[in-house]
C-alpha cells in the first residue's frame, strides 16, 4: 500500500480555501463485487473486501469510468456463479443503482481518500488505476472497522479521532469560525502525515 498526498485545484478559491481541500489519499487493492451498467460496459465498480470471518465486506464505489478503463476491466469480469454474498443487499447511494453481481475475483488497485466510516468503508469515490491480474483476492488486506468510542467517554486521549472527520465549509459567516476550522484542519493533515507510513 502506498500513500501520496493529492490536491485538488479549485480555480477561483483562496489558498486557505483550497488547503482546507487538501485531501491525503492511498493507492490500495479491492475486490470487484459488482458494476453498475453491463459487464461488458461496466460505469462504475462496486469493491470489496473480506473481514476477518471470511465475509466479503462492501468498501466502496468508484467514479464513473472512462471508456478505455470500462473496455480494460470488461473482459476480466465473470457474472457470479454462485450464491453472491451481495444478493439482495442495498447499496446506498443518491441514485437508484441498476447493479450486476460478479463473481468476486478480479482485483483492481485504486487510489482512495484515507477517511473512512467506523464500518471501514471509504467515505469518497475511489478512482480506479489499473487491474491488478497478477494478484488474487486473497492478497488484498483486510477490511478493518475503525474502533468505536464508549458513549460514556469524555474526551478523546489521542489524535486518532481526527480520521474519521470530514470538514464542512460553513466558517465565512463568523471570524471565531473560521480560525476554528483553519485549527481542525492543520490539526487533522499533521496527524496524517505524521501516521502515514514512510514511502518506500
Amino acid at each position: 500500500m502506498r500513500h501520496m498526498q493529492e490536491r485538488v485545484g479549485l480555480p477561483g478559491h483562496t489558498r486557505l480555501e483550497r488547503l482546507l481541500h487538501q485531501q491525503v489519499r492511498e493507492i490500495t487493492e479491492a475486490i470487484v463485487g459488482a458494476v453498475t451498467g453491463s459487464l461488458t460496459a461496466p460505469r462504475s465498480l462496486l469493491l470489496g473486501r473480506y473481514d476477518n470471518h471470511g465475509r466479503l465486506q462492501y468498501t466502496g464505489r468508484t467514479t464513473t469510468l472512462a471508456q478505455a478503463a470500462s473496455s480494460a476491466v470488461a473482459g476480466s469480469l465473470a457474472s457470479a456463479r454462485r450464491v453472491h454474498p451481495w444478493t439482495g443487499r442495498p447499496f446506498c447511494s443518491r441514485e437508484t443503482l441498476d447493479v450486476t453481481l460478479v463473481e468476486p475475483e478480479l482485483v483492481v488497485e485504486v487510489g482512495v481518500g484515507v477517511v473512512r466510516d467506523t464500518s471501514g468503508r471509504w467515505r469518497d469515490p475511489a478512482r480506479l488505476h489499473r487491474a491488478r491480474l497478477d494478484l488474487s483476492p486473497g492478497d488484498v488486506p483486510r477490511i478493518t472497522a475503525l474502533p468505536r468510542r464508549h458513549p460514556s467517554s469524555t474526551a478523546p486521549t489521542s489524535p486518532g479521532w481526527l480520521t474519521g472527520c470530514r470538514l464542512h465549509r460553513r466558517y465565512e459567516r463568523k471570524a471565531e469560525h473560521f480560525l476554528a476550522f483553519v485549527g481542525i484542519a492543520a490539526a487533522l493533515i499533521g496527524y496524517r502525515r505524521l501516521a502515514a507510513p514512510p514511502t518506500a
